[in-house]
This record gives structure tokens, C-alpha cells and sequence, in this order.
């Protein structure tokens, strides 16, 4: 199941277990974060998670429901590396991937066949050459799609008051919510997340959004990652852990 220079890690609470590689982007807490904040109601049929890399999103959210769920990638390494995770943790049946370019969306699926769909984005402005990227930039920095084509891939396949969920860096929150309303998505949900209570500024945000609704925000209280002692909060070790 593993190939050269991959390793097992454990997802504790789900007991399940993820192939990841130093040398492609891994996940961290934010894709935790993201998984833990999505709602599945009963009127959701097929989920899509956007950028999904090593397939950690469509995993976290098995434990949560049975329905499909569909992982959308573009480095063909991260898809062959979700395939056999998903093999692995025998999710074969409810969890498909596929190898795509999030700009050739209209070329695989007819328009409004998701429900749900997550995204855990690449966060930084493209400042990178086109050439001789690797894993850690495609997946770190915009280099292949920005916010905005995210965005519009999400209304092309969202159906009508559908919900988009996505974490991303605080200090962007303003251009989010623009770009958002400016695809019709009305933000129905926010919490920000900081390192310590000490912290001035958030790290993450966490948004819902709903397509074509005129749903009133709900801000959360903020969440915080560790405590004074620099371990994991009590909120935090139950989404590690449960």
C-alpha cells in the first residue's frame, strides 16, 4: 500500500489511517478544523471537497455520514496517494476521486449535481514562476487557480441553496465575503480561529455560505487552538481525539 518515502499517520477519533509524504503537502489542522465545522443535513445527497490533496476532507467527513462524496484534485501524485488511503480505510464504495483541474469543472459535470461542497484552498497570492512547481507550492499558493475561479467552480456545481464550506487565512475574510456575494453566495455562518486567547488577530477563518438565500450571519464564537500552557484546548483535543 505504501510506496518510497510515504508514511501512515493515524486520525485518531475517525480510526482511520492516511497516507501522507514529506515531499507532497500534508495536512494539518486546518483540514480538522474545516471537518468538524460542516453541517450534513438530511436534505444533502453529494458532497464535493475541492482541492482535496491526500483525500483528508472526503475521510473526515465519512465518520460523520454515509452519503457520497466526491474529491476533486489536480496533482496526479495526491490522487493516487487518496485512492489507496481510501482503499485502505475501505471508504472505496462512498468516496470517489477525481483527477481535475477545478478551471475544467464544465468539462466532467453538468452544472448543480452537489449539494455540499468543502474546500480547503490554497491560501497565498500567486507571487511563484510557472515552472518547476512542486507539490508544496501548488498546493500552498495560488499558482493554479486563485480564490475567485475556486469560487466560481463552486456555483457552477452547487445546486440551489446548497451550502460551501471553506477555511482560510483570517486576513483574507473581507475579499472572501466579497467574492462570495459577488458569485451569489450569502454567508450564513462565520467562526474565527486563534492560536492562544492572547492573540490579538485570528489565524483561520471557517465560513458556510449558501447559494441563492438571503440567510442572516451567524458569527460563532472564536475558537482557540491551545490554552496558556501551549496545549491543545479542550475543543481541540475532542476534534484530534473525540
Amino acid at each position: 500500500m505504501l510506496k518510497e518515502n510515504e508514511r501512515l499517520d493515524e486520525l485518531y477519533r475517525e480510526n482511520m489511517q492516511i497516507i501522507q509524504s514529506e515531499e507532497t503537502f500534508s495536512f494539518s489542522i486546518d483540514a480538522l478544523l474545516l471537518a468538524n465545522f460542516v453541517h450534513v443535513t438530511k436534505r444533502v445527497k453529494t458532497i464535493a471537497d475541492f482541492c482535496t490533496g491526500n483525500g483528508i476532507i472526503p475521510l473526515l467527513l465519512s465518520y460523520k455520514t454515509k452519503k457520497p462524496i466526491t474529491g476533486i484534485e489536480v496533482q496526479e501524485r495526491l490522487v493516487d496517494m487518496a485512492k489507496r488511503s481510501i482503499a485502505l480505510n475501505d471508504k472505496s464504495t462512498q468516496i470517489e476521486i477525481e483527477h481535475l483541474d477545478l478551471n475544467d469543472v464544465k468539462l466532467k459535470y453538468n452544472h448543480s449535481v452537489f449539494d455540499l461542497i468543502t474546500v480547503n484552498p490554497p491560501y497565498f497570492k500567486n507571487n511563484q514562476p510557472t515552472h518547476s512547481l512542486t507539490h508544496h507550492e501548488i498546493a500552498r499558493s495560488e499558482v493554479l487557480i486563485d480564490l475567485k475561479g475556486i469560487i466560481k467552480a463552486a456555483r457552477y456545481l452547487i445546486n440551489n441553496k446548497g451550502k460551501f464550506y471553506m477555511v482560510h487565512r483570517a486576513e483574507r475574510v473581507h475579499e472572501i465575503i466579497s467574492l462570495l456575494h459577488e458569485h451569489n453566495f450569502t454567508v450564513s455562518k462565520l467562526q474565527f480561529v486563534y492560536s492562544k486567547r492572547t492573540n490579538e488577530t485570528a489565524h483561520f477563518v471557517l465560513v458556510e455560505s449558501i447559494f441563492n438565500s438571503t440567510a442572516l450571519v451567524k458569527v460563532l464564537p472564536p475558537l482557540y487552538i491551545y490554552d496558556e500552557n501551549g496545549t491543545y484546548t479542550k475543543e481541540v483535543e475532542e476534534i484530534y481525539y473525540g
